[in-house]
């Protein structure tokens, strides 16, 4: 650590550095571009002002302290991840919150991520990161304007009690954050922090609650309110947290104006995975007499997604098998038969993030249209041809980060209107025809954009018959390794 940050350090370190500011009351920390600085810090003063101009941070600025950090800028960033560094200028500034931005500038790029650190340095808020194909500072601000809304979101509480009377209390926020006379608000007190374990970032919180109350008397920035009622036998204490009621923000934004609300505009942003599949196949059929055959089968996906908005995507999956079956058990006028198969799935899907961001645990649900085709060659003796497995598609995929920059995935789904077809009549008309495609496994992020992928697929196609063969059955086990690569 350099000699003025250290003098720093130890002229601050008698303060109390666990002392529990907001999380509403936060500091911009200067803006690193791994070049010159120059887009950092022009991506710098136009965070600055949209924090200052907003509602959901009190903005802590401290314009010495910023200077002594701009006195490193070889090694800011270095300074910047240093956890003792980052109590001090909390405390300095009275800070609840750091945010920290970092971008990695190329020819025509730019890696940005943002993170919200908690006062003590070390308890990660919120965090996301992606790369951007532009140096715009403009571009860059507005990707991290939206993620900053985003991580507004999470935080657990309107405001805090700051001074107590009776029934009657203080709250540390006022009109500019939305809260009026007549306002209802819950009182709750936070008794855990829940922390992911690898990932050291904070989950949730447990709280307890304290009593319902109503503001009486508002200020710009802050609130007078009285109890209503109790939960318990527990009355307040200075820094419960305070909740106003969500049909109360509904009414404070509507007396919002927005006299210069622009039209929402969705970002072009998807993924293509690219995949080798290698397994097993095999095809049976049962009635009066049993018979199947297996094989090695190998070929390539190709899953896109394009996502309209932060939640909503369309997908598009191709799949491409080749092989050759052999006999198995039973009898057959000729013991092989080559196959080409192929997979086209449609889909509508929405994205469900538990921990209001992309870096914590996604849930997806979706629907489409799915097809399935193993194309035989025909063989009417060995009642082989091209069936064909198509009808409405639904189903869920989940994941789950495990060590950073790593995530276990599993999804499951089905046709839940099956329709089977031949290509050449050998069965006739099914009686009913069902699916099923299983999929796990686990995800490493290797570059910003490129994320490598490994996993297992099961696949089953059956239909059921009415004449002297009763079931035909194709099923897949396949690994599946390849590549994600965002755009």
């Amino acid at each position: 650590m350099n000699k003025s940050l250290l003098i720093l350090f130890l002229f601050f370190i008698s303060g109390n550095l666990y002392a529990a500011e907001s999380m509403r009351s936060c500091m911009l920390l200067p803006v690193t571009d791994g070049v010159d600085n120059k887009v950092g810090f022009q991506v710098f003063e136009n965070i600055e002002n949209y924090i200052k101009d907003g509602t959901w941070c009190t903005y802590k600025s401290n314009s010495e302290l910023i200077n002594i950090l701009g006195q490193y800028s070889k090694n800011l960033e270095s300074h910047l991840n240093n956890k003792d560094v980052l109590k001090v200028v909390a405390d300095k500034t009275k800070a609840g919150t750091l945010i920290r931005i970092s971008l990695a500038i190329g020819a025509n790029s730019s890696d940005v991520r943002v993170e919200v650190i908690g006062e003590n340095g070390e308890d990660r808020y919120f965090k996301e990161q992606t790369l951007l194909k532009t140096n715009d500072s403009l571009v860059i601000s507005q990707t991290i304007k939206n993620w900053l809304d985003i991580y507004e979101k999470t935080i657990p509480y309107s405001g805090r009690v700051k001074g107590v009377l009776g029934d009657q209390f203080t709250i540390d926020i006022g009109k500019k954050s939305q809260i009026y006379n007549g306002s209802e608000v819950v009182i709750e007190r936070p008794t855990n922090k829940r922390q992911h374990p690898l990932l050291k970032e904070v989950i949730d919180y447990q709280t307890e609650k304290i009593a319902d109350a109503r503001v009486f008397d508002v200020s710009d920035n802050q609130a007078q309110a009285r109890v209503l009622s109790y939960e318990g036998n527990k009355k307040l204490r200075l820094e419960d947290w305070v909740k106003v009621r969500a049909v109360e923000s509904r009414k404070a934004v509507e007396q919002v104006s927005f006299d210069n609300k622009e039209d929402l505009e969705f970002g072009k942003l998807g993924s293509i995975g690219i995949y080798l599949n290698i397994g097993s196949g095999s095809v049976s059929q049962s009635g009066t007499a049993e018979k199947s055959m297996d094989g090695l089968l190998i070929g390539g996906d190709l899953e896109a997604e394009i996502w309209a908005t932060r939640n909503w995507w369309i997908g598009l999956d191709f799949g491409k098998k080749l092989g050759s079956y052999s006999k198995d058990i039973g009898t057959f006028t000729d013991e092989s038969n080559s196959t080409d198969n192929s997979s086209l799935r449609l889909k509508i899907g929405y994205k469900y993030l538990p921990m209001g961001f992309f870096y914590g645990p996604q849930v997806d649900v979706y629907g489409g249209y799915g097809n399935y085709s193993y194309g035989l060659n025909t063989n009417t003796a060995d009642n082989f041809t091209t069936f064909t497995f198509s009808g409405l598609l639904l189903g869920t995929r989940g994941s789950i980060p495990i060590y950073e920059g790593m995530r276990m995935y599993m999804l499951i789904d089905f046709l839940l209107t099956s329709s089977y077809k031949e290509k050449v009549r050998i069965f006739g008309a099914d009686e009913s025809s069902s699916n099923y495609r299983l999929e796990f496994g686990g995800q490493y992020v290797y570059e910003t954009n490129i994320t490598l992928s490994a996993g297992l697929q099961i696949l089953s196609n059956k239909a059921n018959f009415n004449g002297t063969t009763k079931e035909e059955q194709f099923k897949d086990t396949s690994a599946k390794v390849g590549a994600i690569f965002t755009f």
